[in-house]
């Protein structure tokens, strides 16, 4: 049997001992392993049988060009600016007052924002490198550190998706950076695009169990309509990013059944980099290293807000307002939710009491940073970057 280059003896790393006691993975002898190995090497997944933009990232690469002049990702930014437009001029929010506003920012404060956005990308790239480790790629060689694994080279990758998911919709940034893994470091596309769903799982439990905590802070269990439209969002995301973890885990025979024979050699190397990223051992340092990344967004807008004078609101009122942002870009109509973030900090914004004028300058400027500039900097990196 032949390893799978980038997974570690082809086998994942995780010792039997460790499966057992926290988040199980699917059956892993060595047999098994043989079993799809094999299958995988007879007769791999065609990729005209895989959806048309992950065949053509898993094989030939990925035109951001073509992608960004394709009818759905144009009609997807005219729907996003026809809504904000929309919402800004029906909000009544005076855009005189607005620009003001905006053009007396507190540029140190306001840069502090910045600083503190793009020094997160490192530490995103950290727990990226955890996950990979714990689904079995190899990435403490000086060899991979230094092609493909090092926190540098994973930030970047990072970097080009975050690109790549703002200008194109359907969160295409996501199975580009599985095709990035593959390129420059030779291993399974499909069970990279394990690890980076196995991530968003973490992502998504974090994000809503400290939404909950800071909702809770700020208004005391007296919810209204908007806070509850926002919590239920995130229940019944959380609920099916848990129900199709445990459908892997505990129904895998029966969901390989469903699936047209072609697609179980895709699926099987997807299941196995997703379950097998859950090493019990490792999963609170994941867990510390979300937090980290949530209250980072949070205090980047803590410093957005603070720059335009503060408007006397609470930090568990900031991070319930950059939470809540932050869920809204997981809707995957819309690049790097342009529109439904804007929309949702106006809207957040005004129950603490904020004018709408100051709301939008929140917004306008908070997109700014997190939107924007990952655009002209992404740009930037997508023409200069040799790993792309």
């Amino acid at each position: 049997m032949k390893s799978r280059p980038g997974v570690a003896g082809g086998k994942p790393a995780a010792p039997p001992e460790e499966v057992r006691h926290g988040l199980p993975k699917p059956a892993q002898t060595p047999e098994l392993e043989q079993r799809i190995e094999q299958a995988a090497e007879a007769a791999p997944l065609a990729d005209d049988a895989l959806p048309e933009d992950v065949a053509e990232m898993r094989s030939e690469g990925f035109s951001l060009r073509d992608k960004f002049l394709n009818i759905k990702s144009l009609l997807s930014f005219v729907a996003a600016f026809v809504l904000i437009g929309v919402v800004i001029w029906k909000s009544g929010a005076n855009l005189a007052e607005t620009w003001g506003q905006m053009k007396g920012v507190n540029v140190p404060l306001y840069l502090a924002g910045f600083v503190i956005f793009y020094a997160l990308f490192p530490l995103r790239a950290w727990r990226w490198r955890i996950v990979l480790r714990n689904a079995g790629f190899v990435v403490d060689t000086p060899a991979a550190r230094k092609q493909w694994s090092g926190i540098g080279q994973l930030s970047e990758f990072l970097g080009l998706s975050w690109f790549a998911n703002c200008v194109v919709p359907a969160k295409l940034g996501d199975a580009y950076r599985g095709y990035l893994i593959k390129k420059n470091g030779n291993a399974s596309f499909s069970r990279t695009l394990g690890t980076i769903f196995a991530e968003r799982i973490i992502d998504m439990l974090v994000l809503f169990g400290m939404l909950v905590v800071s909702g809770l802070l700020v208004f005391r269990g007296h919810l209204n309509k908007t806070t509850e439209a926002l919590f239920l969002v995130g229940i019944l995301l959380t609920v099916v990013l848990v129900i199709g973890l445990m459908s892997m885990r505990y129904l895998s025979p029966l969901i390989r059944r469903a699936l047209p024979t072609r697609f179980h050699d895709f699926y099987a190397r997807f299941e196995e980099g997703t379950l097998a990223s859950f090493r019990p051992s490792q999963l609170p340092t994941l867990l510390a290293l979300t937090v980290l990344v949530w209250l980072g967004e949070a205090m980047r807008l803590f410093f957005v807000i603070e720059a335009l004078g503060g408007f006397n609101l609470g930090l568990a009122a900031i991070i319930f307002v950059a939470l809540a942002s932050s869920l809204l870009t997981a809707v995957p109509a819309l690049p790097g939710g342009l529109g439904l973030v804007e929309v949702g900090i106006l809207g957040i914004m005004t129950l603490f009491g904020v004018d709408k004028a100051s709301s939008t300058a929140v917004a306008l400027l908070d997109r700014g940073i997190n939107y924007w500039s990952i655009v002209v900097f992404g740009l930037i990196l997508y023409l200069f970057s040799k790993r792309k």
